[in-house]
């Protein structure tokens, strides 16, 4: 009955032991780093989602999709929506979507203004129309995130809001 390690046993433990400490680090590391990025990715694709609920809720009440207003013109930068009192602009911006609600007098109503943040959010529209008269709107979306010098993209959307009138 022995009571001690043989002198082989301990340089075996001492020996593989870095090994498995590296393997261990590598993925404790991702682990440490993916949690908070996933974490981020999510936050994101929920304010976009707030982002298309409202601007759905906004096409369901529109009575028409205009071309221009004012200054402004639907493209793929602005979306006009004309709705029954007023009428509201949705504009890409830099790391952000921002609504507008113009008043009577052409204004623009920043008690109505809204901004929604979307730093790495990939967000396009184009217009459905029929003889002029804008019926959809199409609406592609993701979040865009650098994995190891890549772009992937993540949580793709795609959405055909059409207009309560058609």
């Amino acid at each position: 009955m022995r009571k001690a390690y043989v002198l082989v046993e301990v340089l075996i433990v001492v020996v593989t032991l870095p090994f498995v400490l590296v393997v261990l680090d590598a993925v404790f590391r991702d682990i440490v780093r993916d949690i908070p990025r996933a974490s981020r990715v999510v936050q994101e694709n929920k304010t976009l989602v707030s982002m298309l609920n409202q601007l759905r809720s906004d096409i369901d009440q529109a009575v028409e999709l205009p071309e221009s207003f004012a200054e402004w013109t639907s493209d793929g930068e602005s979306l006009l929506i004309k709705l029954e009192d007023n009428i509201v602009c949705y504009q890409l911006g830099e790391n952000e979507v921002i609504r507008y609600t113009f008043t009577n007098d052409k204004d623009i109503d920043s008690a109505n203004m809204r901004v929604w943040s979307l730093p790495t959010a990939e967000i396009s529209w184009r217009l459905w129309r029929e003889n002029d008269n804008g019926y959809a709107v199409e609406v592609k979306s993701y979040i865009k995130l650098k994995l190891r010098e890549k772009y992937q993209k993540k949580m793709a959307n795609s959405h055909v809001f059409f207009t309560g009138v058609l």
